[in-house]
């Protein structure tokens, strides 16, 4: 896959002139702050009720965009300042990612009902009852009942939340109880904590740092974690601490980037595939002991006090097939077997060799130090969301701190049209265009969704693909001749 190989450092001549972006860019990027955050008062002050009508949400989600994109071009096509203007620049978008968070923590959650189930299996877990084993609707919880059961969903299922987001829920719930806002607050911190976090990889790898607001302004992002509380948000966290800890040098950064890589597994379990990336094979055996330790001593306590369940509903989850919302992989081995007849089992054969085959390759490619860490985490997430039953807008936010680290001008003078571009501006445009799922329900046909989704994502990505092909016959032809002139 070369188009997610290595990307060069950013080329100055390729952006607008330099005096453009040192008179404008900044007031222009604060003009667009204001413009988002007086947006976004107007949208708090007449947010729907919660399980009320959800498409003026949506509607309101969509036009936050025009601010966001206008902001976004402005940073990818005006060259950095330098000195303190960056810094200051860095604070303001840094800064904008608090106040854009902190307007929306306040309005109870519309489109989804999971944040109140976090807080419900804190509850449940404080008062000595496991999560994986009691499902809220359970007689032996009929005292815990309070408003956090009331506002919950899937009443009659255990829980699918790992140990590490269970750590979490019991924090914020010992800090303030039932406080759904509060909860709220601290996945938007992890939200901040991880956009400081990209603007140093940015740095570290001599791309503009400001380009951290692909991920610290997006209003996916936004709304999924300050409004609807998704665990989400504590995930991504974990994965830039597990990134920027890979690249560290002093003592003890393996052993903590293999702790950082386990709690963002014990969190949502796929980023285990992450192993492949950061793993540097026989002298790295500390990363994978502390890795590999942590989770297990995590799920003790849960395999105690559930006598013998750790899981929960997270199986039956998983292994759901047909849902609407799945990834394209997985609607079409769906379909194909129900033309076919074969059983699920050889869907899910297909889907771990796709994985086991992806993973090996990247991890061979890795110790060659012939991929990016950034290009290898890109492509792993891609797979996962293939292959998933579900793939829900909250879920693709962790494609957008690899996009930003990767993203760069589609087309130059001096190189033509990019692959690697391309396919980092189709994935984001998934990420953006992920919320339109919450249209649909049962009631508009899914098909438009997969063409104007999967199917425009799906065009990039090919383009992408015969580019990268393209400019790898175009490489190789020329070591050819350079070697076949040095032997004449």
């Amino acid at each position: 896959m070369p188009i997610l190989e290595q990307l060069p450092s950013p080329v100055h001549k390729d952006h607008v002139s330099s005096s453009f972006g040192e008179t404008w860019r900044l007031p222009l990027l604060c003009l667009l702050l204001v413009i988002a955050i007086v947006y976004n008062t107007f949208f708090a002050f007449n947010a729907p009720l919660p399980d009320t009508n959800e498409n003026p949400l949506l509607v309101a989600e969509l036009i936050s965009y025009l601010p966001y994109l206008l902001a976004c071009v402005l940073i990818l096509s005006t060259r950095a300042p330098e000195g303190r203007k960056r810094w200051l620049e860095l604070g303001i978008i840094l800064l904008g990612a608090v106040v854009l968070r902190a307007q929306l923590l306040g309005i109870q959650p519309n489109l989804s009902h999971d944040s109140w189930r976090y807080l419900w299996d804190a509850r449940v877990t404080l008062h000595g009852f496991s999560p994986y084993t009691y499902p809220p609707g359970h007689p032996l919880l009929l005292h815990l009942r309070n408003v956090l059961y009331e506002n919950s969903r899937f009443r009659n299922v255990p829980t699918i939340y790992p140990p590490g987001a269970q750590g979490f829920y019991l924090l914020s719930y010992l800090l303030a109880p039932d406080n759904l806002p509060f909860l709220k607050a601290l996945f938007s911190l992890c939200e901040v904590i991880s956009t400081g976090l990209l603007a140093l990889l940015l740095q570290r790898k001599g791309c503009d740092p400001a380009r951290c607001l692909i991920y610290g302004w997006c209003p996916v992002a936004i709304v999924e974690v300050a409004l609807q509380g998704h665990v989400d948000a504590l995930m991504v966290m974990f994965i830039m601490l597990t990134l920027v800890c890979a690249q560290g040098t002093w003592r003890g950064a393996r052993v903590v980037t293999g702790l950082c890589l386990a709690l963002a597994t014990l969190t949502k379990l796929y980023p285990i595939l992450l192993l492949v990336v950061v793993w540097r094979g026989r002298r790295d055996w500390w990363l994978l002991i502390t890795c590999l330790l942590t989770i297990v001593l995590s799920y003790i306590p849960y395999l105690i006090l559930g006598h013998g369940q750790i899981f929960g509903f997270f199986a039956s989850y998983a292994s759901e097939v047909g849902s609407m919302n799945g990834g394209p992989l997985a609607l079409f081995m769906y379909r194909l077997s129900k033309q076919t007849g074969w059983p699920l089992q050889v869907t899910y054969a297909v889907d771990l060799l796709l994985v086991c085959s992806v993973s090996l390759w990247i991890w061979i490619r890795r110790l060659q130090e012939r991929i990016s860490m950034e290009a290898s985490v890109l492509i792993l997430f891609c797979v996962i969301f293939l292959i998933s039953s579900h793939v829900f807008p909250w879920y693709t936010t962790v494609l957008l701190p690899p996009v930003a680290l990767m993203v760069g001008s589609p087309w130059t003078r001096a190189s033509g049209w990019s692959g690697r571009a391309l396919a980092c501006i189709g994935l984001w445009y998934f990420v953006c265009a992920s919320i339109v799922s919450y249209f649909f329900g049962t009631s508009l046909n899914w098909n438009l969704y997969y063409t104007y989704v999967y199917g425009v994502t799906g065009v990039f990505l090919l383009l992408a693909l015969l580019l990268g092909a393209r400019n790898w016959r175009i490489e190789r032809r020329s070591r050819q001749r350079i070697k076949y002139q040095s032997l004449s």
